[in-house]
């Protein structure tokens, strides 16, 4: 339960006045490092280590780039070269804190963090790794089977436990037998600095695969991620120049066993290098993104490139050309491959603005080898929609359109969900509905019941729901386009954002022009802002628009309302029916596909059970 919040006004007290002569001793800088929600990472030299600079703490600026001395507390900073004492930091610090951005994720809209918390004792967490060593059968059957050696997966602390899967809870809550699965755990780890004066090693989280599968995740403890760590941080020294990023544990390992150089993985199962875990890299001038190697993979790797800083960052091509050559670092591997030798051939980013096609021959050799990601990310809840449009990609502006109560929002919001599972993060700006009301209809979508009816599986259901890549913005009703932009902009660069939904664009713009004259250059000005939006940073956008009139029997495309601007810009535009014999059967109506052309009209009912529309 919420706890009740203090609404009474009290005075703040002023700054703390400190003595330009005044040390801090070291205890009292980690002390307010840490209660300033700051993570300080240590470096090669035992008395500095990295910290947020304040003076450069933006969106697009490398912030985690102060160096501060913890004998004197003297800062400087690499990257706005700003330097000074320790109460010139803890100043600029403080004022600085008061920025945020208007966007929260799905562990948020529970209003608790019962999730926050490891599910058992931290001390049993971290023995995990001792109960596979001290297994010797699973131990050496789990080497044999993936390649790694022993040692190597020890090294990681990879380790034995039992966890329960969403399917057995809700079979305990329905009253059938128990059955927790043996898993094997990557631990997620850190540096923490203790009272003892030393940065020991903090698991922060632990991700638990079948043992049967050791890259089919069960459970994550703490369901929600609120620590900052990443699997295999641990093994790269203090001194460590380079490391390299890969897509799950088993690259990680194979990555290390056969280089040497510290290999971690993305925290979860999708494409997505959260702004919490980029200090933890900050350190490394070196850093090499071994991701799949098709066209997803590498769109992922430049992506992350961009974050982490071109100018440090080399992406490695595993399959060097080779059609059947391995995917990833674990396959190569397994094929007996020199790993030392893909990685010497890693290559950095090329400048955006200027290409040849020399530069272009592997992009496009690789849409020919992987056809299907080309086309997009294929819809499992409407797989007719995949014959008109063909999937779902990035860099495209999708208009939806439809009469009033003939659901929008029920359609896209499924639709998301859909994309959302296979691994598109997804950030969601409802200007019309609240976002307790729409988490509370995706969240039943997402359990396929009404869980008003079945309340005791409500933990179940939002532990599961958490791991979705899933955002919000916290806007609502009228809300300038820039401000929009500005936050989707943070959400594409801190989360990796790849679909953003605007639900819709005449509340969106409501209330901001003087005459109709003014709202139809507001809209057309906002639909063109949409558009270089997502072409520049190469996400697909869905725009929610209500139509220009309803009386007539089917809509089309000049229906949606403002001028053709609207329908010019879009890349497809999608027209929800109502079907003239009865209310039970509505028609999807493609009305453009700029990707290819194919155009159809796809029939589909509502499903009062699951809370969703089927074919």
């Amino acid at each position: 339960t919420k706890r009740a919040v203090q609404t009474e006004s009290v005075s703040k007290p002023g700054p703390e006045f400190m003595s330009k002569y005044y040390q801090p001793r070291k205890s009292e800088i980690m002390d307010f490092l840490y209660s300033h929600q700051q993570r300080p990472i240590p470096t090669s030299k035992p008395d500095v280590v990295i910290a947020n600079c304040p003076h450069c703490m933006k969106v697009k600026r490398n912030s985690f780039a102060a160096h501060i001395d913890l004998q004197h507390g003297n800062y400087s900073c690499r990257t706005c070269q700003s330097k000074g004492t320790w109460q010139d930091y803890t100043r600029a610090l403080r004022k600085k804190k008061g920025d945020t951005f208007k966007t929260f994720s799905v562990s948020d809209i529970r209003g608790d963090r019962k999730s926050a918390q490891f599910s058992r004792a931290i001390s049993e967490i971290e023995n995990y790794s001792k109960e596979l060593e001290n297994s010797a059968t699973i131990l050496n059957n789990l080497s044999k089977d993936t390649g790694i050696h022993k040692d190597t997966l020890l090294s990681y602390r990879v380790g034995l436990a039992s966890y329960a899967s969403p399917d057995s809870k809700l079979a305990v809550v329905n009253g059938e037998a128990p059955g927790d699965t043996q898993c094997v755990t990557y631990p997620q780890t850190t540096y923490s600095y203790h009272d003892d004066r030393e940065f020991v090693v903090e698991t922060t989280r632990l991700k638990a695969c079948r043992l049967d599968d050791v890259q089919l995740p069960v459970a994550y403890d703490p369901t929600a991620p609120v620590a900052t760590g990443l699997f295999g941080y641990h093994v790269a020294p203090s001194d460590a120049e380079s490391v390299v990023i890969t897509r799950n544990e088993l690259d990680a390992m194979a990555v290390f066993q056969a280089t040497g150089l510290p290999g971690v993985s993305l925290p979860t199962s999708v494409y997505q290098l959260p702004q919490t875990v980029l200090p933890l890299l900050e350190r490394f001038s070196k850093i090499y993104l071994w991701l799949d190697d098709d066209v997803d993979g590498q769109l992922a790797a430049e992506t992350f490139a961009h974050k982490l800083g071109e100018s440090r960052c080399s992406i490695v091509n595993t399959r060097m050309g080779d059609a059947q050559g391995p995917l990833n670092a674990h396959q190569a591997l397994l094929q007996q491959k020199d790993l030392s030798h893909i990685l010497s051939t890693s290559s950095a980013l090329k400048h955006d603005q200027i290409i040849d096609f020399h530069e272009l021959r592997d992009e496009v050799y690789r849409e020919f080898l992987s056809p299907e990601q080309a086309r997009g990310v294929q819809s499992l809840d409407l797989p007719a929609l995949n014959a008109v449009l063909k999937g779902h990609r990035p860099g495209e502006l999708t208009i939806l359109t439809g009469p009033t109560g003939v659901g929008k929002t029920t359609i896209i919001s499924q639709l998301s969900l859909d994309f959302c599972k296979s691994g598109v993060t997804t950030l969601w700006g409802s200007f019309e509905i609240l976002n307790k009301r729409l988490a509370k209809k995706m969240l039943c979508q997402f359990a396929e019941k009404d869980l008003s009816q079945h309340p005791q599986e409500f933990d179940i259901w939002a532990d599961k729901f958490e791991q979705l890549p899933l955002y919000f913005l916290k806007f609502f009703g009228s809300t300038s386009i820039k401000d929009v932009l500005q936050a989707c902009q943070h959400a594409v660069y801190a989360y990796d954002v790849r679909h953003i939904i605007l639900d819709n664009l005449q509340f969106m713009l409501s209330q901001q022009g003087r005459s109709s004259l003014d709202r139809w250059e507001l809209q057309d000005e906002a639909v063109a802002e949409l558009r270089r939006f997502a072409t520049s940073k190469d996400v697909h956008i869905t725009l929610v628009v209500h139509p220009r009139k309803e009386n007539a029997p089917a809509l089309d495309i000049n229906s949606v309302f403002g001028s053709a601007k609207v329908t010019q810009e879009a890349d497809n535009v999608i027209i929800i029916q109502k079907n003239s014999q009865g209310e039970d059967l509505r028609f999807l109506d493609i009305k453009k596909n700029r990707f290819d052309g194919t155009l159809g009209s796809i029939p589909y009912k509502y499903d009062n059970t699951t809370l969703k529309v089927c074919k």
